[in-house]
């Protein structure tokens, strides 16, 4: 399952069905590769709570909103870009 650029400014990366912990590792992964200016829009079946200390640890700022019952989407940027 490969990440997509949605636009220039946005990657996507659907991580519904992998199973623990590929999803922390693909945000990760994905987010390490972020260029100035870039997003990340993470989309889970559930709420990412152990991925938050973690992307604060590598300088990076999220924001997660709760779409539906079994959607969450996580918005990932670098910190210096706030």
């Amino acid at each position: 399952m490969a990440a997509e650029a949605e636009s220039p400014d946005e990657i996507v990366l659907d991580v519904r069905g992998l199973e623990p912990p590929q999803p922390l590792e693909r945000a990760l992964d994905e987010s390490a590769q972020l260029k100035a200016g870039q997003r990340l829009r993470m989309i889970h079946h559930r709420e990412p709570c152990l991925l938050y200390p973690l992307l604060k640890q590598r300088g990076f700022c999220y924001r997660t909103a709760d779409v539906a019952d079994d959607r969450f989407e996580l918005l990932i940027w670098r910190k210096d870009e706030s």
